[in-house]
């Protein structure tokens, strides 16, 4: 007895060292990495900020400016601020709750540090909201992927564990997606890693499985984000034909939890549930072209962007003979094809301005499951087989799976370090243009070294071209942000306009702009100006304010098709300079631009 005790005991050890290392280090790749994705999570940990302060779900009490109501995703919204849902005299944050109220502990520590989402005026501080949001959005998916590691260990030798959980963490949207930033999924996936390591822990005899636990933590998924609605039903048919005994208690925590949220909603939105979680908010006449583009679209494909399921799926056709955990296979694919169905139904189906298949993301604890499921078949199936296996095909299945898993590495690390594959949203505004996540001349993954395709057709250039203006879209190629009010800003160290034109006579070009500058630390921005590759001036810009300046273009540099290259070296993001939460790398920001004939002084 006292042998086999201290056999657990070394087990135990030896698994929390090696589940600990993968904290560490993923940790401190998910810290490392630049690329933050702070978008629809803006105003999350105010959230959380109100309800430390004040004990209060409202936000109205902060300096947030009100501004014209606008109605959108079936209720109105605080302007431009999607984040800020109106209600009455009440603003609320308009996104699910759960991870704001889970953050709470956390926030507290970083208030003690001196970094909150609110500054000390009242105003919203973008700059400690992507430090608290990006912070805790690395420990989160440190933690998840250490789980991966107990969850494999449960079925798998150590070797194999940790390649599991490593390449969970760095192959998937875990390091592309839910460690960039504290999107909805990110608590979601922590608190379904967990789920999943309980109920296979109860199938393999380690534990079991406490009701009121299971339904609390599932309960808290759902307050996170709606979806994880097909996760509890399939898991709630489970629990009742496998282990009925537990469904009374588990029903009723459940039930309570519910009743807990309902009051909640009915009490602030004067609803059942918040609009956020209605039904109406899925669509299904293109549910078609939607479950396409979620599985095998360029820039939005799930099989594309994580190769290594492809494995996965192999290994559990092949040896589905060896596999013994068959209920749980079951509830996988289950949870997995429900939820790929309604997360199509959304609208926007390609997830707006994100990296890959993020709406696919809470899938990654059940396919690290089937591969844990898989292996450990494949594994059973080639000691049993041992004398009369074929050692090229073990060769062959493990070189290809490691291709496929390098392969998925690659392209989820690109999400995670790459400003070109990110901004790769701003170029022709996806959400205003969704066909170009078909496009396969220009990729998202692929934007990191590829520039995007020229437009076959190039716009006749206006008397003036006014960059604050939505319609001058059409003269961008890449290189640009948003228009705001009076001006556009550049964003990278490269932008370029395009616009049909003549050689027929010299011209003159005319730049209204201000470059970014940061007072002892970037006095100055250079401009390098190129037509058609060709150089037509240079400039140090050192004065904050906007002013217009000339360059003469030669007839000879004119073409029927031109580019305006603007070179920006010193492109730098606020966020660098600890001014505020933009990590945008701001140039140059340009009011309009006129091209007119040579010698022609116009008022402008």
């Amino acid at each position: 007895m006292t042998t086999r005790r201290g056999r657990l005991r070394r087990y135990m050890k030896a698994n929390h060292f090696f589940a600990g290392g993968i904290f560490v280090l993923t940790l401190l790749v998910f810290w490392c990495s630049p690329i933050h994705q702070i978008t629809d999570s803006n105003y999350s940990m105010m959230l959380s900020q109100s309800l430390l302060d004040r004990q209060t779900f409202a936000l109205e009490h902060y300096a947030i400016p009100r501004l014209p109501l606008e109605y959108h995703d079936h209720t109105w919204k605080n302007g431009h601020i999607h984040q800020i849902q109106v209600v009455g005299e009440h603003f609320y944050y308009y996104m699910p709750p759960g991870s704001s109220v889970l953050s709470l502990p956390f926030v507290a520590v970083m208030n003690r540090l001196d970094v909150s989402a609110v500054n000390p005026d009242g105003s919203y501080n973008a700059l400690g909201e992507m430090r608290i949001e990006t912070s805790l959005a690395a420990l989160l998916m440190a933690a998840l992927s250490a789980i991966f590691f107990l969850l494999s260990r449960l079925l798998l030798p150590t070797k194999r564990s940790l390649m599991v959980a490593l390449g969970s963490a760095f192959g998937t949207q875990v390091w592309s997606t839910a460690s960039r930033a504290l999107w909805a999924d990110t608590w979601g996936m922590l608190l379904s890693g967990i789920v999943i390591y309980i109920l296979l822990a109860q199938e393999t005899g380690k534990l079991r499985i406490k009701p009121m636990l299971l339904a609390t933590l599932l309960a808290w998924m759902y307050f996170v984000r709606p979806t994880y609605a097909v996760s509890i039903l399939a898991i709630t048919i489970y629990i009742a034909l496998y282990h009925r005994r537990l469904l009374a208690k588990y029903l009723l925590v459940g039930g309570l939890w519910l009743l807990g949220f309902v009051a909640y909603s009915w009490s602030h939105y004067h609803s059942l549930l918040p609009q956020y979680f209605m039904p109406k908010r899925l669509r299904l006449g293109t549910l078609g072209t939607a479950v396409a583009g979620n599985l095998v679209s360029p820039s939005r494909g799930l099989l594309l962007y994580v190769p290594v399921l492809l494995f996965i799926i192999y290994i559990l056709i092949r040896y589905r003979e060896q596999i013994v955990y068959r209920k749980l296979l079951i509830l996988s694919v289950s949870v997995i094809v429900g939820f790929l169905l309604v997360v199509s139904g959304f609208q926007p189906w390609w997830a707006g301005a994100s990296y890959g298949p993020r709406y696919t993301a809470p899938l990654v604890p059940w396919f690290v499951l089937l591969a844990v499921i898989g292996m450990r078949a494949m594994i059973q199936s080639r000691e049993q087989q041992r004398a009369v296996s074929s050692g090229q095909s073990r060769i062959l299945e493990r070189g290809v799976g490691t291709v496929l898993l390098a392969l998925s590495v690659l392209i989820n690390g690109i999400g995670a370090v790459s400003v070109r594959a990110w901004t790769w949203n701003a170029i022709g505004d996806i959400d205003h243009d969704p066909q170009k996540v078909w496009n396969w001349r220009h990729p998202q993954a692929l934007a990191a070294i590829l520039r995007p395709p020229l437009p076959r057709d190039f716009p006749v250039a206006p008397e003036k071209i006014d960059l604050s203006k939505p319609e001058s879209q059409n003269f961008l190629w890449y290189g640009w942000s948003g228009p705001e009010p009076g001006f556009r800003w550049t964003d990278g160290k490269e932008a370029t306009m395009i616009f049909a034109g003549s050689a027929q006579s010299d011209a003159q070009l005319q730049i209204k702009m201000a470059p970014f500058l940061v007072a002892g630390r970037l006095p100055s921005q250079r401009l390098a100006l190129k037509l058609n590759g060709k150089a037509i001036g240079n400039l140090n810009l050192e004065s904050n304010g906007p002013a217009v300046y000339r360059f003469e273009l030669p007839a000879t540099s004119l073409t029927a098709k031109n580019v305006l290259t603007f070179q920006l070296p010193d492109a730098a993001s606020p966020s660098y300079f600890n001014m505020s939460g933009d990590e945008r790398q701001l140039g140059i920001a340009v009011s309009w631009i006129v091209l007119q004939p040579a010698k022609q002084d116009r008022q402008l």
